[in-house]
């Protein structure tokens, strides 16, 4: 006896349930692929948010450090400062006296430089004046303040960044630091 071999084909309700399944799969693996990219921009944004607020405070630090005559501006936007003097081999002079020459960290629009000699140098883009830490995230905030001596023995720096993550979104980030300055001038009364 011979026996016949059924060919049977798909139907096409099986066929419409494999076609809407292979879609539903495919329709989340994109929604999980696009989000896992619009946070890794996020997360982009936000590292170099925080990296260009660490940087810049980190610069005016190691300025700041060896400063003496430092002036803070009332409005908290812009310092002047003298640096000690140095003998010919790099040394500083013995008791420190200011070397003359007055240089400025400012905020110029959103870059905050360091100008000396007239000559701006950028250390930081992007700086905004509002603290996103503050009460409701929209109060403003001053670079740099001190307690307000006579003789500025400290400086505290507070810069505030921000940087397009994706979607137009933005992300901010904030540091703050404390500078004790190591060559303030003795005054005699």
């Amino acid at each position: 006896m011979k026996t016949r071999r059924l060919n049977r084909g798909t139907t096409l309700v099986e066929t419409l349930t494999a076609a809407f399944m292979t879609v539903l799969v495919l329709t989340g693996a994109v929604a999980v692929l696009l989000y896992g990219l619009s946070s890794w921009a996020r997360g982009e944004g936000r590292i170099m948010a925080e990296g260009d607020a660490e940087s810049a405070v980190r610069i005016v630090s190691q300025e700041l450090r060896q400063a003496m005559l430092v002036s803070v501006d009332p409005n908290g936007l812009g310092l002047s400062y003298q640096l000690p003097l140095v003998d010919a081999n790099g040394n500083y002079v013995a008791p420190p006296v200011p070397d003359g020459v007055t240089r400025r960290i400012e905020l110029d629009s959103s870059t905050l430089n360091i100008v000396t000699a007239g000559v701006a140098r950028p250390i930081c883009g992007g700086v905004i004046l509002t603290d996103p830490l503050s009460s409701g995230g929209t109060g403003t905030y001053r670079i740099f303040s001190s307690p307000g001596d006579a003789v500025n023995r400290e400086v505290t720096v507070e810069v505030v960044t921000q940087r397009n993550a994706y979607n137009s979104m933005n992300v901010t980030s904030r540091d703050r630091e404390t500078i004790y300055l190591r060559n303030v001038p003795v005054t005699t009364n």
